[in-house]
């Protein structure tokens, strides 16, 4: 299991759902040798939780512990 880091990011994200850009964000792997990792966000609006890059929606995440 990978540890889940929260954190608020100016990502410039919005959710895929509701399109809101109040997120709670969880960095999800390591970081990058030039900064960069993966990370998931959660909309304060919706709840709804998804991949930051490849926008998967998870109804149950265990490296964020969503559910």
């Amino acid at each position: 299991m990978t540890l889940a880091y929260i954190m608020k990011c100016d990502c410039g994200c919005h959710c895929i759902k509701c399109k809101n850009t109040d997120l709670e964000s969880f960095q999800v792997g390591k970081a990058e040798a030039d900064g960069y990792f993966d990370m998931h966000h959660t909309c304060k609006k919706c709840n709804t939780h998804f991949d930051h890059l490849d926008g998967t929606v998870f109804d149950k995440c265990l490296t964020c512990e969503f559910s």
